[in-house]
């Protein structure tokens, strides 16, 4: 009696994996026939000999053409999102950092104008007295 076939087994086996794989990225399931062969544990010369190989190839076209990102892909675009936004983040401190050097300037040429040095605008404002206790309260007038 002859050894049955094992065609139809590897046929069924391969092409569920390849309709699972194809929803997947290449990286989480490289469909090439090697990576299919060593995911089922059938031999590659099996797959080629029933020319799944072509089935295969034919999914890893499907599964490139959809596009799905790869983790890996999705955390460089993380990375280069993070990227722009603090780039844009440090163009507005810069644009804020500028608008202020100019209301300084600003407000030095008008002291200038007025009449009162520039430098005493940047000296630091006295402390008030607190030699006196400020009770808030209000004083009461006296009739007389």
């Amino acid at each position: 009696m002859a050894r049955p076939s094992i065609e139809e087994g590897v046929r069924k086996a391969v092409r569920e994996y390849l309709l699972l794989a194809e929803n997947l990225s290449a990286e989480e399931a490289p469909l090439n026939t090697l990576a299919v062969a060593a995911r089922l544990n059938f031999d590659r010369k099996t797959l080629k000999k029933y020319h799944l190989d072509e089935d295969i190839a034919a999914a890893s076209q499907r599964q490139a053409s959809r596009g799905k990102p790869s983790p890996k892909e999705i955390e460089q675009r993380s990375i280069q999102n993070r990227l722009r936004a603090r780039d844009e983040e440090i163009v507005s401190m810069r644009l804020r950092c500028e608008a202020l050097i100019e209301r300084a300037c600003l407000a030095e040429g008008n002291a200038q104008r007025l009449g009162v040095d520039p430098a005493e605008l940047w000296k630091p404002l006295p402390l008030s007295n607190r030699s006196l206790p400020h009770t808030g309260g209000r004083r009461r007038k006296r009739r007389a």
